[in-house]
């Protein structure tokens, strides 16, 4: 007898130990390369391994999505086990992550549904939990489904970029800027909003930084009812705790999850960087 329903993720989720636990979870891996060197994201390279790493380059390692055929042979397997797989990607603006994924599952003859999460990281990994919870009470497919692209859209979020450099390193900051931006002391601070990634404002030292951010977190969760929060880092686990500390002083309430951001999104984002994400209630 087959089973109801099989999640499928990729590695710019943050998988927590539950969710590794949960035998109807699965995740792919995207690929972090350094030369002729290719690492599987999340399991032959963590951020700690990444980060040394990438101080030991002059150039930044560049990342890979998953093969179509890597995908294949995950819903062959599921195909015979599951009456439905539910995948939920990184957005599809940002990797062609989902795109491989929907190739693979047409190609398998499985029946899916693929949702874009248009996010990464904790993003993701509250869609996933919101799904299973969701499924343990009994709700259909269809609703369950329905329920999480509603939500999708209600995605708050702040980034606090930690490193210049490595933006420069990699291409997406030009060197005028990053020339501007250190001689000013300029802290970018970012959102991602429909799949993409935009500046919210840039502001004078990370410290203005951090206390606008969270400025914008206690507006936002006091007025849209918000349960749960989750507080990401690249190697700076100390600066996450207090950010969770000082939110917790003023909404006691809230459950904050405090966890690294993935490896190859960490490619992207950079050491130092610190981000808040959560999904809204009331606009739903």
């Amino acid at each position: 007898m087959k089973k109801k329903i099989a999640w499928v993720t990729d590695s710019t989720a943050y998988i927590t130990e539950e969710l590794k636990n949960n035998p109807d979870v699965f995740m792919i891996p995207l690929s972090i390369i350094f030369g002729e060197r290719v690492y599987e994201d999340g399991m032959t390279i963590n951020e700690e391994t990444l980060y040394e790493k990438i101080r030991e380059y002059d150039v930044l390692p560049t990342t890979s999505q998953p093969s179509i055929g890597r995908f294949v042979e995950l819903y062959e397997r599921l195909r015979d086990q599951y009456e439905k797989v539910i995948m939920i990607h990184v957005s599809e603006q940002l990797s062609g992550t989902a795109s491989a994924s929907k190739q693979a599952a047409d190609l398998a003859g499985i029946d899916y549904v693929l949702i874009d999460s248009l996010s990464v990281s904790y993003g993701i990994t509250y869609l996933l939990e919101t799904g299973i919870l969701l499924h343990k009470q009994g709700n259909t497919v269809e609703d369950i489904v329905s329920y999480l692209k509603a939500t999708i859209p209600t995605l708050e979020n702040y980034i606090l970029v930690g490193s210049l450099s490595q933006l420069h390193k990699g291409g997406r900051m030009s060197s005028s800027q990053f020339l501007l931006g250190t001689l000013l002391n300029i802290k970018p601070i970012l959102q991602i909003q429909g799949g993409t990634i935009h500046v919210y404002d840039k502001v004078r030292s990370g410290k203005k930084a951090a206390k606008r951010i969270l400025e914008e977190c206690q507006h936002s969760i006091a007025a849209n009812g918000v349960e749960k929060v989750a507080v990401l880092h690249g190697n700076r686990r100390e600066d996450a705790e207090e950010w969770k500390n000082q939110l917790l002083t003023i909404f006691p309430y809230l459950t904050i999850d405090v966890a690294p951001i993935t490896s190859v999104v960490s490619v992207h984002a950079g050491e130092g960087t610190l981000a808040v994400l959560w999904y809204n209630r009331t606009a739903r």
